[in-house]
């Protein structure tokens, strides 16, 4: 019996809404909607149940991910391809990975190397002048496994369709690349993720009218993650996990004659501890 309401997108179904990062990968789902909400800079919001992105928790394998400044961006911050399948829990989420799950939870899944492909690599190009580029590899022999993700995406065409003088959509480049490894064995399971991006985004109006407004937002992100965990093999159901995360994030914003700097380090440590309460005997209890 599970007391989550739980909704899994796998791979068949990201298929189904061919999308090129985590944004786009909620066309078939009526229960999470993602709007623009800034026009100019090409930031997006979720809505869940009806209600704002910050009343939902988003994880990445049950670990934080969009919180604090990447709150505005983060959903561009990984590349469909990565993905191998999208938990949705509707309501009130375990607290197991945290309180901030007050309409739901919203968790990746990335390719593990056991289910990866050896390689794959992918490449979109429109007319409208974006490129992006995927490019996965995984090392699947030997007791350490790992994964190797990387994504370019550039676009740098200026388009006002409306003649309003504001290019429809920003210029963005980006550089994400992210690495794990894996040890697994029948007592213990250790995974250290390390993930680096940068990205440069610029929007406003078009250079070609005199004095133009000009938004230019640069991120520079740096993230470390591990899981450790260890099986008691001397007593059944008994286990302890360790999961702690490390953050960095730069942001430096220019709006017209504006300039804001920003700087995020976070630290995140759940250490889980699973026992039995008395014995593992199960009690049936029938009334007829």
């Amino acid at each position: 019996i599970n007391t989550l309401n739980i909704q899994t997108l796998s791979t068949g179904e990201l298929e189904k809404a061919a999308c090129c990062n985590l944004s786009e990968s909620f066309g078939t789902n009526a229960t999470v909607d993602v709007n623009f909400t800034d026009a100019v800079s090409g930031a997006k919001q979720i809505q869940m149940l009806g209600l704002d992105g910050v009343y939902a928790q988003i994880t990445q394998e049950n670990m934080p991910f969009i919180r604090g400044m990447s709150s505005t961006f983060g959903l561009n911050y990984v590349p469909g391809t990565w993905i191998e399948s999208i938990q949705i829990i509707k309501g009130s989420g375990s607290v197991l990975n945290g309180f901030e799950s007050l309409t739901g939870q919203i968790n990746l899944e990335y390719y593990k190397p056991e289910s990866s492909p050896k390689l794959f690599w992918n490449m979109y190009t429109n007319q409208e002048g974006k490129i992006e580029n995927n490019l996965l590899v995984a090392k699947k022999n030997g007791k350490w496994k790992s994964n190797l993700f990387t994504h370019i995406s550039y676009s740098n065409q200026e388009i006002d369709a409306n003649s309003d003088t504001f290019i429809d959509m920003p210029k963005v480049k980006q550089i994400n690349v992210l690495n794990r490894w894996e040890y697994v064995d029948s007592k213990y399971h250790i995974a250290f993720t390390a993930r680096g991006l940068v990205e440069d985004r610029v929007g406003g109006q078009i250079n070609s009218i005199p004095n133009p407004y000009v938004v230019d937002i640069q991120n520079q992100l740096f993230e470390l993650t591990s899981k450790t965990g260890f099986i008691l093999p001397n007593i059944p159901g008994k286990s302890i996990g360790l999961q702690t995360s490390y953050r960095r994030h730069r942001n430096e914003l220019i709006f017209g004659d504006n300039n804001y700097n920003a700087l995020q380090e976070s630290l995140y440590l759940n250490l889980i501890r699973q026992t039995l309460i008395n014995n593992t005997n199960n009690h049936i209890l029938k009334y007829g």
